[in-house]
């Protein structure tokens, strides 16, 4: 477990977290949004001990950050969102040498060599030279790299910023995994567009919690309406009239698609979708657009 008890960072002298009080529990995978400056990479350094807290206290179980010394390397996983120079060294050398001051020694470095270049599909690619590696790639040898001592805590700093497809896949397997494992990831994300697979979600502004959920849309009743986009093949106009007591403002978009805003105090999306359906209009998809946790993001700082 994380416990954050009216934490506050500073960068520069500039306060980025504000008296920030949260707790995460094994087995919760948290995407974390908001505005640029809003907290996000400064919470992740906190807890991972690479920034100093000049109050309040963070603990893991029964260790604190404030009283007793930082957490193992062993117990954390960090992602930054990317490295600007890298040595002019193979990965497997890189990964090696990170194992070393993580506390691993002899055949436990090998093993973790090995079984990280595998879980991040570089094995292939392990004699080469760091600075050959495509901007994925190197993204992935990151993950390799905090994925080293199998760590209880993965902080994540823009996960899918710069990875390839295959990269992309690492990550949805880690988090859907986490509830399994009883691992803790926590995700910064710049552009709120949040998969699914997450379990929690966190919205920051000015170092500050804003509001925090489970990773439902319906859960977050301070919205006041979803705007959403659907597909009613040569019958959008005519599915936007159907629903047109439902919605608030509606855009037929061309003959297949439309958008309208739906107030959430008229009922759920699921309704709607509902009279659509038992209207015998053609619903082939209902999405929200922007992605639901971007809704909510602007809804609340605009607010």
């Amino acid at each position: 477990m994380i416990s954050l008890e009216q934490v506050t960072v500073q960068r520069q002298g500039v306060i980025a977290l504000d008296q920030f009080t949260y707790t995460i529990h094994p087995g919760q995978s948290v995407a974390v949004i908001g505005p640029t400056g809003a907290g996000k990479t400064t919470l992740l350094e906190a807890i991972a001990a690479l920034l100093p807290i000049q109050s309040g206290k963070i603990s893991f179980g029964d260790s604190s950050s404030a009283t007793d010394s930082p957490p193992t390397q062993q117990i954390f996983g960090f992602v930054p969102d990317g490295i600007t120079t890298w040595p002019m060294i193979r990965a497997d050398e890189c990964l090696e040498l990170f194992a070393t001051s993580s506390g691993l020694h002899g055949k436990q470095i090998d093993e973790a060599v090995n079984r990280t270049l595998e879980e991040v599909s570089l094995s292939n690619l392990r004699g080469h030279r760091i600075d050959t590696l495509s901007s994925g790639q190197s993204k992935r040898l990151l993950i390799a790299r905090a994925l080293l001592c199998e760590p209880h805590i993965l902080l994540l700093d823009n996960p899918y910023t710069g990875l390839d497809p295959i990269g992309c896949q690492i990550i949805d397997r880690l988090t859907t995994n986490a509830q399994l494992t009883g691992r803790i990831i926590l995700a910064a994300f710049n552009d709120a567009n949040v998969p699914d697979n997450f379990t929690d979600l966190l919205v920051l502004n000015d170092g500050q919690k804003v509001t925090a959920g489970r990773f439902q849309p319906e859960l977050f009743t301070d919205v006041k309406e979803w705007r959403i986009r659907l597909k009613c093949p040569t019958s959008a106009a005519q599915a936007a009239k159907t629903i047109g007591h439902l919605t608030h403002s509606s855009t037929v978009v061309n003959d297949d698609f439309f958008t309208c805003c739906l107030p959430t105090n008229r009922g759920p999306i699921e309704e709607a979708v509902a009279v659509l359906v038992k209207a015998g209009c053609p619903l082939e998809s209902c999405t929200y657009d922007p992605p639901w946790p971007a809704q909510v993001l602007n809804s609340l700082i605009q607010s």
